[in-house]
């Protein structure tokens, strides 16, 4: 549990699916409203996620906030005004090995990229593209990474979508073959890939840095095993009640599930102050 103190807290991580989200995706208004008192005291409150960028600067306006966001899990880190401040991709040419690899070994499992603000997939109406389609409102391009991003470029995620034995086998497969990429389940049926530099500790850290805030005055929201290492990176963290029985372990606290203002709830058991200048 958060210790006693006097710690005023300057800034906030928090994830979004599972998280921010309840479970219809819907955002409740007592955590807006709480949101939004942050945001008016200069507390900025940094939306951390695997999503692109279209998925969401929608929730950040919902909101009525400005703050950067952190979107491919770390790999692109967008100003207040969308501009981006930091990007790791993985090369373009390797990119197209994996996603060559996937669609040669794996025929079950759907296998999708993201470069900037672009979605990339092979077939668009493939029931995988569909349906997180239908969760976050983005809207893919049909085709191939070669067709979409320019030699020399490079791809910000590799999403693998399938039923859940196939994308374990298919997570140790990829750790095998290719070297240098962080690649992790984001649920049971979704496989995320991204150069192995990315981490979402890493877009805390560089945030601390660029507002001059120390991570010990920082807290973080999370729900599932790629949060684990943000939520090891700030100086409060709360596991979410929904969460996996090892996330909460790693937690320093575990708060109320999505469903009942989890985020609210950890929230309010801090006290916030706007950085000195």
């Amino acid at each position: 549990m958060i210790a006693p103190g006097p710690t005023q807290y300057q800034m906030v991580f928090c994830d979004i699916d599972g998280t921010l989200l309840d479970s219809t995706n819907r955002i409740s208004p007592g955590t807006g409203q709480k949101v939004r008192e942050l945001d008016r005291i200069g507390v900025p409150f940094i939306l951390v996620s695997a999503r692109m960028p279209s998925a969401i600067f929608p929730l950040q306006r919902e909101l009525g906030i400005k703050a950067p966001v952190v979107c491919y899990s770390g790999a692109l880190i967008l100003d207040e005004h969308g501009e981006p401040v930091k990007t790791v991709g993985i090369d373009r040419e390797k990119a197209v090995r994996i996603e060559k690899f996937v669609n040669r070994e794996w025929k079950g499992v759907c296998c999708s990229a993201y470069c900037n603000r672009d979605w990339i997939a092979g077939n668009v109406h493939d029931k995988w593209i569909v349906q997180e389609q239908s969760i976050t409102a983005s809207v893919p391009k049909e085709g191939g990474i070669s067709d979409f991003v320019p030699q020399g470029g490079q791809v910000h995620k590799l999403l693998c979508m399938g039923e859940a034995e196939a994308i374990a086998d298919l997570a140790d497969a990829l750790g095998k073959r290719f070297s240098g990429l962080s690649v992790y389940r984001s649920k049971d049926t979704y496989l995320e890939i991204m150069d192995g530099a990315v981490s979402k500790s890493g877009a805390v850290r560089y945030l601390c840095k660029l507002y001059g805030i120390p991570p010990q005055a920082t807290v973080s929201f999370g729900d599932n095993f790629n949060d684990i290492d943000m939520l090891l990176a700030t100086g409060a963290c709360f596991a979410m009640g929904n969460a996996p029985p090892e996330v909460k372990r790693q937690a320093q606290n575990v708060t109320a599930d999505n469903d009942h203002e989890g985020v609210l709830a950890g929230l309010k058991q801090l006290s916030f102050v706007k950085k000195r200048i």
